[in-house]
């Protein structure tokens, strides 16, 4: 997550008519949480999705540029959060309702994780996002992403911070093509830094949605407004 002192642009209701995509209760959201629309997009590929689920892998703070907040207390949805920094994590859980577990996301084992949560094999929201960049790279090396399938993914790859990260951009890439998810919005930009990748399962997210938002190294603002 880039360390600057909250320049970042918030989605509120009276943006309403500047967005790419209508979904389904936008009309209930006053305001986002995600340092760059990561929640938006996220509702904005699956049409304001009730009851989904989510895996978060990075959690920090409860609220802020938080990318599952709204999911979770406006949408219903139920999910589990990953953090190593234990007072953040008591943060976290005596704010939310959904739980983060104090955890080395290197270490995890995440398919115990999700089969003791009774998550389905199609997943809806995946966030890795965790600093240094490599150790989300290797994060996403442990999940099976064989068995599991995730309806929309946003990884954080920090390119604008180190040239070693290009590996991290190279490698993730690769995985995630290789197990056919789609490249929508290709380093994100916030404040003028590319940092994050945003993908898509290609069989639940159709092309007449995704379409709206492909782009390389713009914005954020500029991926989700028109």
């Amino acid at each position: 997550m880039l360390d600057l002192k909250d320049p970042w642009s918030y989605y509120e209701r009276s943006d309403l008519e500047k967005l790419k995509v209508k979904f389904n209760d936008i009309e209930k959201i006053e305001r986002n949480y995600s340092q760059s629309f990561q929640d938006m997009f996220v509702l904005s590929m699956l049409n304001g999705k009730r009851n989904g689920i989510y895996v978060e892998v990075g959690a920090a703070a409860p609220f802020f540029a938080s990318n599952t907040y709204i999911l979770e207390q406006i949408f219903g949805w139920t999910g589990v959060s990953l953090e190593i920094d234990g007072t953040k994590v008591n943060s976290f859980n005596h704010h939310r309702s959904n739980k983060c577990i104090c955890s080395d996301a290197m270490v995890v084992n995440y398919t115990n994780m999700f089969e003791e949560n009774n998550f389905p094999k199609q997943i809806d929201y995946l966030q890795i996002d965790i600093e240094p960049a490599f150790q989300s790279l290797n994060a996403l090396k442990k999940i099976d992403l064989e068995t599991y399938r995730f309806s929309v993914i946003t990884f954080e790859t920090d390119i604008y911070s180190d040239k070693d990260n290009e590996k991290v951009l190279k490698e993730s890439r690769e995985i995630f093509q290789k197990h056919g998810y789609k490249l929508v919005a290709s380093n994100v930009k916030s404040c003028g830094y590319p940092y994050e990748d945003w993908y898509v399962d290609p069989e639940i997210v159709t092309e007449d949605i995704w379409k709206n938002f492909k782009c390389d190294s713009f914005e954020c603002t500029n991926i989700l407004y028109k």
